[in-house]
């Protein structure tokens, strides 16, 4: 599925926007594996549940972290952001809130 990424202006510049797609490879009780394409990436995910919430990790650049809701594009931007370039958190954040919509819930 397709979505739009956007990064809000900063002062004295404008807004930047761009296409994003997420595809879902496969999925079981509680885990999908994704694969998120966005601004010259491609980021393998897999996604899932944990006793303490829901967790995403991206093998191929040695990277994961707790999620909050799928939809919390804020808070799931602010942790990926820590673990990668600001681009790639935003279109993962970005992916997570459009899987969060086409299902209708905050889980697949």
């Amino acid at each position: 599925m397709e979505f739009v990424c956007t990064v809000p202006a900063e002062e004295g510049k404008r807004e930047e926007r761009w296409l994003g797609e997420v595809k879902v490879r496969s999925y079981g009780p509680g885990m999908a594996e994704l694969i998120i394409y966005g601004r010259d990436s491609c980021i393998n995910a897999v996604i899932g549940k944990y006793m303490s919430g829901q967790y995403i990790c991206m093998p191929d650049i040695d990277t994961g972290c707790p999620l909050s809701r799928l939809s919390d594009l804020f808070w799931n931007k602010e942790r990926l952001s820590a673990n990668m370039n600001e681009t790639d958190a935003v279109t993962v954040a970005h992916a997570l809130r459009a899987l969060s919509g086409y299902t209708g819930k905050d889980w697949l």
